[in-house]
């Protein structure tokens, strides 16, 4: 059986120094809430902007004390 994944907004231009997208603009701040998702390490979320699509990991980075997605960016792909 699948396991579903939550479609979360995110920007792909908002990367941390390791390339990890950050998780705190508004519209994703404002997505996980309507979607009611709390955010923990190791959990597999899909991020869009609304053009580009990529599944990644969450993590939590200590250095900047947010929430971040670690992608591959082999893996992101044009919305269809």
């Amino acid at each position: 059986m699948n396991q579903k994944v939550d479609l979360i907004y995110a920007d792909f231009n908002n990367r941390d120094s390791s390339g990890r997208l950050r998780l705190n603009t508004n519209g994703t701040l404002r997505n996980l809430k309507e979607k009611n998702i709390r955010l923990v390490r190791n959990m597999t979320l899909k991020v869009s902007d609304g053009d580009l699509i990529v599944e990644g990991i969450v993590d939590f980075s200590n250095t900047e004390d947010i929430w971040v997605i670690e992608i591959d960016s082999q893996d992101i792909k044009e919305v269809e």
